[in-house]
């Protein structure tokens, strides 16, 4: 017969550890689109493997000409405004990112070692 599964409070601190770190990597993913930091590297990355070409502009490329396509000089200067919010907002969700990453870790060693 199948025995019941219970999990303790040290099972039950690693696997909401393991759901926040997750979670944290999720939110590092999502908004590394938006921070221009990372976009740079990538560009310089892709410059210095010779991956660029007019078919495949760089990050920073790229968003420049998203600035650009605004119709008027009001238009694009509301997209650049966007990116560098974006910037700054990717910057801020990416530290809580990392204090969760934190905490998580610590709840995962808690439950490990704390017997």
């Amino acid at each position: 017969m199948l025995q019941s599964l219970t999990l303790g409070t040290n099972e039950w601190m690693m696997i909401w550890g393991a759901g926040i770190a997750l979670f944290a990597l999720f939110i590092m993913w999502r908004v590394s689109r938006y921070d221009l930091a990372g976009a740079a590297v990538d560009s310089a990355w892709q410059v210095a493997t010779g991956q660029r070409t007019s078919e495949n502009p760089t990050a920073l490329e790229q968003k420049l000409r998203d600035i650009n396509a605004g119709a008027s000089v009001g238009g694009k200067a509301k997209r650049a405004a966007g990116t560098v919010i974006g910037h700054f907002a990717a910057k801020v969700a990416n530290f809580i990112a990392i204090l969760m990453l934190l905490a998580g870790g610590g709840l995962i060693a808690a439950g490990y070692f704390w017997r």
